[in-house]
This record gives structure tokens, C-alpha cells and sequence, in this order.
């Protein structure tokens, strides 16, 4: 008889009962298991909210498109790897892990204030990947490597799973947790931030250190009071009236500038700045980048002939020239007329027609800015304020009052990228169904002519608008090599109804003083130019040419990292990286 006959028949069934029984010694009682399950959840939920709050304070510095280049990939890497090296850090990492969480959350607003100070050095590419792989993404290791091991003590073996599978079911469930509720946060977030200290940038950082203080107790946390005090006293970006003066003397010294406000609110970090030199001006602040500026009225510039506020970009007065589009209601005064605005900045624009006697509605998403355009840049209080969603207005104001505006001004570009929705074929054909039959509307974008992005947008213009007109805010660079970029400002001026005569389906009366009220800055650009004209052929859909609809906003949004980092550079150069670092 061979050795393999001779040996002890295997008994499988026994074998496995036997690796069952022993389980059952080890495993914990339900009370602590359930324990354990609550914590990692609680754990994994704190990482997930704190993945939105982080790209929030990357934003005034960077810029949201900016700051979000990388994150998703690096949230998913740095999971990866938390789960990957588990087995090979346990004798490296101490025991109690998830103590040390809240202490690198806690430090996180310090690394941020100490980092921004080189952004301009650390660049708009991989200064925020640089930033968050010494803040938030430590943070989402420990809590995913923390959560993991608490989750160890749920038996699977009843679950009619393969054993592959089972191993890897918790840590695949714990990173989509994480993933899923970084998602719900940064869609609610925008909503209540800035209703409250805990809701702002900084409060929400510090709530959710202090959550996971709460959640894992430790004498550890001593490692976290220089960072505590640090940020309440120290960090000028903490929503205090302390940290307010602070930062305004910092920035008075360095930067000759003052802080007027700041508030956090739905569509960014908003603020007003005012420049002290001898032709002072005032900016109002929207996460990295200004949504409009005055030059104030100074001994200087009175001597040079300002005797008013005027705007510090020509592209806003430029706007106003919709209203010397040739048509058949020429005769009708300016105060049997309405305009609707979309998109209000600080009120340039809409000031304008509300001083020329136009019965004006203006729409503008963000209370903040409705007020302070209000309170710092004098927008007249003799408006219609709608504080709502423009497309939501457009829509059911189309459908109720078609034909209540004889000009519309749609400007609602900022930060290198557009609300994408404003700019769809359905939109746009809602601006038509509000016009007059003689109305026009004034679009303003900002692009390259030679991106497909520009052409996109202008080919779903021109798709419901055949009859347009294109104006740059400054004339094309005659020098400019054909690989280099072209950004500029542009007004699209279109015209409900073709009713073309002469060379051109849409001309432009001459403006006078009447229409230039005094202002320097509508003498000099209000009216429409050969020269800073922009001929651009149109392609429609029937010739091959792209237009973008609700149902593919896709394949606007995939060009905007590249408009964002172009953008974020043209705002460096208008202000200097220390009023953008110090918010």
C-alpha cells in the first residue's frame, strides 16, 4: 500500500466546522460589532463631506475648475492604497489609527493659509494636487485605512459569496460610501454655505475635525491646539471680525488694498476690494475672478476729466449698445421699453438701462451679489429683482409672458467657464419666445474663436438668431502666430427677426450724448466698431455644424478645464497673486 493510501482520509466538512467554531471564539460580541459598523460609517461619511469642503477652499485661490483637475482621480488613488497597503503598514501604524484623523483635519486649514502663499510658485496645474496631498487626502487614508479595520469584525461567511469576493466587498463598499457622499455633499453644500460660521470654508473644517474628535476620543488630540489657535486667531481667512482686521492690515501693507466685505454664498466667495492709488478703483471678488469694477472718483482722475464712476472693462458698456440696433420701434421712448438682464456682476449694465429710462428685470442667482452691487457699486433700486435660477425663469416666463422684453443682456460668464445650461439651444429659443418681434438681445462670452468650445456656443446662438453680429472688447492682436490662443471677450448682438437691408441684417444707429450721459467710458466704446468687429462664418446643423442642447451640455463642460486655466492666469495678471492669496 502506497504512503497516499496509508494517509487520514481529509474530511472536509469537519475541517471547515472546526475554522467556524474558532471564528465564533474570536468574534466579537454584536453589541461591539454594531459599535464598530457605526463608527466606520460615521468615519467614512466625515471623509466624504470633507472631499466638497476641501475643493471649497481651494477655490478662492485657485479656482473651482482649477481645483477640481485632479481631485477625483487622487481620492481614488489614495483609497486604493489604503486598502492595497492595510497588510503591510499594520506593523508600521499604530494601533488606533482613526485618533489621528481629527488631528490632520484640525491641521488642515493651517497647511492650506502657509501653501497659499505660493501659489503663483506651486502653479494653477498641480498647486492644488500639491495642497491637498498634505491636507484632505492624508485625512481620507487614515479614515478609509481606520474604517476598513473596524469593518473586519463583520463575519461574511454566511453571505453565499466567493472568498475573493468577500475579502474585498467591505473596503470596495467603504470607498463608494466615501465617493457617494462626497458627490451629495458638493451638490448640497453650495445651498447653506455662508448662513452660518460653522457653514463657512474654514467653519466647516472645523466642524468636521471636531466630529471626528467626538468620534474617536484621544489624549492624542493635544497635537491639534497650535492648529486650533492658529486658525481662530490667526488665519485671516476664519469668518471673524478679528481675522477681518487682520487681513485688512496685512493687506493695506502689502498690497494696498482694502477688504470692504466678504461673504460666502451659493455661487462662490464673494468680495468687494478697493484699490488705493491715485486712480482708485473697486472690485467685486467671485471665488478667482472679478465679475465687474469701477474706477472711483479721485482728485486724479477728476483733473483727467472723470466726473462719474466708470467701469474698469469696456465689455460691460459694450452691452449697452443693444440698444442702438436699428428697428422698427426706433420711435418708441426709451420709457415705453423693457429690458431683462441675466446675470447682474455689479449692476454696469443694467444701470445703465435703467437710467435711460428702460423698465429693467434683472435675474441674478446669488443674493450676495444682488446686494452687493447694491450697497458698493450704487445699482438703482428702480428694478425688478428676480434672486432665482435663470433657467427656471426663462422657462416659465416664456411660456406665460412670450414677448415682454424688447432687449434682453445675457452676460453670466465668470471664472473661465459658463453655467452651461445658459447656453443651450432650449435657453437661447426661450430668450427668443421673451423678445418683441423687433427685439434684440446682447450674449456676452468669452473664448477663443478658434476653440471648438466658441464655435459651439456661437453655432447654438445662431441656430434660433440667424441674423448676429460679433464685437471684441479690444482689437485682434495683428502679430498673433496661428498656434497661439486668442482669448477675448466678446458681445454677441442678435435680432429676433431677420429683416435685413443694406450690407448687414443688423445696424447700428449712431450714439450721442444722450446716450453717453457724460460717461468716458460710453464715448469711447459704446459704440460698435469695424475694427473690433469679429467675422465668424456659421456652420449649422444641416451643413455639419455642432450646437448643444440640454442632452449634451457634455461636450461644453469638457472644455472648461482648459478655459479655467487660461482664465486663472489672465486674473493673475489684473491682480497680483498676494489680494488673490490672502481672499
Amino acid at each position: 500500500m502506497s504512503s497516499r493510501q496509508k494517509a487520514t482520509p481529509r474530511k472536509p466538512k469537519a475541517a471547515r466546522e472546526a475554522r467556524e467554531a474558532e471564528k465564533q471564539v474570536q468574534r466579537p460580541p454584536s453589541s461591539t460589532i454594531l459599535k464598530n459598523v457605526l463608527r466606520a460609517a460615521a468615519m467614512l461619511f466625515i471623509a466624504g463631506i470633507a472631499s466638497p469642503v476641501s475643493q471649497l477652499n481651494l477655490s478662492p485661490v485657485y479656482g473651482s475648475i482649477p481645483a477640481s483637475l485632479h481631485h477625483q482621480r487622487s481620492m481614488t488613488f489614495t483609497a486604493v492604497a489604503a486598502l492595497v497597503a492595510r497588510g503591510g503598514l499594520k506593523r508600521y501604524l499604530p494601533i488606533n489609527v482613526s485618533e489621528y484623523v481629527a488631528v490632520v483635519a484640525y491641521w488642515a486649514p493651517v497647511i492650506q493659509f502657509l501653501l497659499f502663499q505660493y501659489s503663483g510658485q506651486l502653479g494653477i496645474e498641480y498647486g492644488p494636487l500639491v495642497i491637498e496631498s498634505l491636507t484632505y487626502f492624508p485625512m481620507l487614508f487614515l479614515s478609509i485605512y481606520a474604517a476598513v479595520d473596524l469593518l473586519d469584525t463583520i463575519d461574511l461567511t454566511g453571505v453565499n459569496l466567493p472568498s475573493s469576493l468577500a475579502e474585498i466587498a467591505l473596503p470596495t463598499a467603504s470607498y463608494f460610501t466615501v465617493s457617494t457622499v462626497a458627490k451629495i455633499a458638493g451638490a448640497i453644500i453650495p445651498n447653506f454655505v455662508g448662513t452660518h460660521i460653522y457653514f463657512t470654508r474654514i467653519g466647516l473644517q472645523m466642524l468636521l475635525a471636531s466630529a471626528s474628535a467626538f468620534l474617536t476620543p484621544s489624549r492624542i488630540i493635544v497635537f491639534a491646539f497650535p492648529a486650533i489657535l492658529h486658525t481662530l486667531w490667526a488665519n485671516p481667512h476664519h469668518p471673524s471680525d478679528s481675522a477681518f482686521q487682520n487681513l485688512n492690515a496685512t493687506l493695506f501693507s502689502t498690497q494696498n488694498f482694502t477688504l470692504l466685505a466678504r461673504q460666502e454664498s451659493i455661487t462662490g466667495y464673494i468680495s468687494v476690494l478697493e484699490n488705493h492709488v491715485d486712480l482708485a478703483y473697486r472690485v467685486l471678488r467671485c471665488d478667482h475672478s472679478l465679475l465687474g469694477g469701477e474706477w472711483l472718483v479721485t482728485p486724479t482722475s477728476y483733473e483727467k476729466g472723470q466726473r462719474q464712476r466708470e467701469t474698469i472693462f469696456s465689455i460691460f458698456v459694450q452691452l449697452e449698445a443693444v440698444r442702438l440696433i436699428e428697428n422698427d420701434s426706433a420711435d418708441i421712448p426709451d420709457s415705453q421699453k423693457s429690458a431683462l438682464v441675466i446675470g447682474l456682476g455689479i449692476g454696469t449694465a443694467p444701470n445703465a438701462m435703467i437710467g435711460y429710462g428702460i423698465n429693467t428685470t434683472i435675474v441674478e442667482l446669488d443674493p450676495v451679489v444682488h446686494h452687493y452691487a447694491t450697497k458698493y457699486f450704487d445699482l438703482s433700486s428702480n428694478h425688478n429683482a428676480v434672486i432665482d435660477d435663470a433657467v427656471q425663469y426663462v422657462h416659465t416666463k416664456s411660456k406665460t409672458n412670450p414677448g415682454s422684453f424688447n432687449y434682453i443682456i445675457h452676460d453670466v460668464f465668470t471664472g473661465g467657464a459658463e453655467p452651461v445650461y445658459l447656453f443651450t439651444q432650449e435657453f437661447i429659443r426661450g430668450l427668443s419666445d421673451l423678445l418683441t418681434d423687433d427685439g434684440a438681445v446682447a450674449i456676452n462670452y468669452a473664448g477663443d474663436i478658434a476653440l471648438a468650445s466658441t464655435r459651439l456656443v456661437l453655432n447654438t446662438i445662431h441656430s434660433v438668431f440667424p441674423a448676429c453680429r460679433i464685437y471684441r472688447d479690444e482689437v485682434a492682436p495683428e502679430d498673433k502666430m496661428p498656434s497661439e490662443a486668442d482669448f477675448a471677450n466678446m458681445v454677441v448682438f442678435c435680432v429676433k427677426n431677420d429683416r435685413s437691408h443694406g450690407e448687414h441684417a443688423i445696424n447700428f444707429r449712431q450714439a450721442d450724448e444722450d446716450d453717453w450721459k457724460g460717461s468716458i467710458g460710453r464715448y469711447n466704446y459704446l459704440q460698435p466698431r469695424e475694427a473690433f468687429e469679429v467675422k465668424y462664418e456659421y456652420v449649422l446643423p444641416a451643413d455639419g455644424g455642432k450646437i448643444m442642447t440640454r442632452a449634451n451640455v457634455g461636450e461644453l463642460e469638457k472644455f472648461h478645464r482648459e478655459g479655467a486655466v487660461s482664465h486663472w492666469r489672465i486674473m493673475r495678471s489684473v491682480l497680483s497673486d498676494g489680494v488673490w492669496e490672502l481672499w
